[in-house]
């Protein structure tokens, strides 16, 4: 009896929770604040090597992701499929300025997204020989050596995904569109920095079956419709295990549609899945060259790196030093040559040292006068009497008179 009264209240208690659960799913409502919830999302995929466009609604590589670091060589494409990514694939090949590249353009099913990839890789290494593998390893170009690079992948004649930048690989992918291979049209643009270089990937686009129906060359870009491939295709790829990975792809597509049928926006979809699906979420966010993916070929890097792992190339936009040292003073121990100069000469003397200026007053012609009643003599050589009673020149004056006399002589 205990037995099933102790059934009895697991069985009330998770079809509680069952309630709470539905009810709290029932009343789910996303952030409205979509930078907030684009933040969070970009956050949690950085450290898988990517970032969410909102407003074009795809998926894209980061220019300095981690993924930079792993190179590229066939054996990716061969092992892909173990990892849900069923594509075409279409590797370039030609040589130019001491170096051999690689531009390879894909298109197809990465797990439960539909995309496009462009990858550009150069080395200058001998071609690896071993057990495991046999061929050619390139690695990611430098920030110098990055193209423009652009693609508009067309789904049944319907253009699904477009984008362009410069980088050394460009991707887009469309979460929950399931494609199969031959319904994607990719028309990629390359800009290359040389009609030269131009030249000798038009000439292995030739080379590998290109007619010139499928491509167009102007200046130092050109352009390639790629709709079937004509190099071969791993075998991987093809076949009964491709049928069964795109089974497995169709059913997760249907899945992620089912669980957010309720929202239309990928942020609100996205939002819901982490809060009650964090399984789906999070197989969303290592859907695309997941780290378990490169993980299964780190013998590889071994292989090619001696055990130890490239060390990736600081960001393009780190700041560089000044283009110059600063220079020492223009004479040293001079004082920089950019502080003020000093005057165009020495201030001068006063021009007649110890002389007073020119411009002071000049002293009057004569002495002060006094006045003319005291018994000295007349300030000129007048013969006007100090005494007004004296006799002078034989004539008598009175006073009126004589101070008239010698006002007129003081003017």
């Amino acid at each position: 009896m205990e037995k099933y009264i102790i059934i009895a209240s697991i069985a009330v208690i998770l079809i509680a929770l069952g309630l709470v659960f539905f009810i709290r799913m029932k009343n789910f409502k996303p952030n409205p604040d979509k930078a907030k919830q684009l933040r969070d999302l970009n956050s949690d995929l950085k450290s898988a090597g990517f970032a969410y466009d909102y407003k074009n609604d795809y998926f894209y590589s980061l220019r300095n992701c981690w993924q930079r670091d792993a190179g590229y060589c066939s054996i990716y494409d061969e092992g892909s499929p173990f990892f849900n990514m069923i594509m075409d694939c279409e590797p370039i090949t030609f040589s130019y300025n001491g170096k051999r590249w690689l531009i390879e353009l894909w298109k197809g099913q990465y797990g439960i997204t539909t995309g496009a990839e462009i990858g550009v890789y150069n080395t200058t290494r001998e071609d690896i020989q071993s057990e495991r593998f046999t061929g050619t390893f390139y690695e990611a170009i430098s920030d110098a050596e990055q193209l423009d690079l652009s693609f508009v992948l067309l789904k049944n004649g319907k253009k699904l995904l477009k984008r362009k930048a410069h980088h050394w690989w460009l991707t887009a992918f469309k979460l929950g569109e399931f494609s199969e291979k031959d319904s994607l049209v990719m028309n990629a643009k390359i800009k290359f920095p040389t009609q030269n270089m131009a030249k000798r990937f038009v000439d292995a686009l030739i080379a590998t079956g290109y007619s010139r129906k499928e491509f167009s060359a102007h200046g130092a870009t050109v352009k390639v419709k790629y709709t079937t491939p004509h190099s071969k295709q791993p075998v991987s790829q093809e076949g009964i295990q491709e049928d069964a990975v795109q089974l497995v792809n169709k059913n997760n597509c249907s899945a992620y549609r089912f669980a957010t049928a309720k929202y239309t926006d990928t942020l609100d979809k996205l939002e819901y899945l982490k809060a009650f699906a964090p399984e789906l979420y999070e197989f969303m966010l290592h859907s695309l060259y997941a780290k378990g993916f490169f993980k299964a070929f780190d013998w590889l890097i071994k292989l090619v790196y001696g055990g130890h792992k490239p060390k990736p190339e600081p960001p393009c936009c780190e700041p560089e030093p000044p283009c110059c040292e600063p220079e020492p003073p223009c004479c040293e121990p001079e004082p920089p040559c950019c502080w003020p100069e000093p005057p165009c000469c020495e201030p001068e003397p006063p021009c007649c040292e110890p002389e007073p200026p020119c411009c002071w007053p000049e002293p009057p012609c004569c002495e002060p006068e006094p006045p003319c009643y005291e018994p000295e003599p007349p300030c000129c050589d007048c013969c006007c009497c100090c005494d007004p009673y004296d006799e002078c020149r034989h004539t008598r004056m009175n006073i009126t008179d004589l101070n008239d006399e010698c006002d007129e002589k003081d003017f």
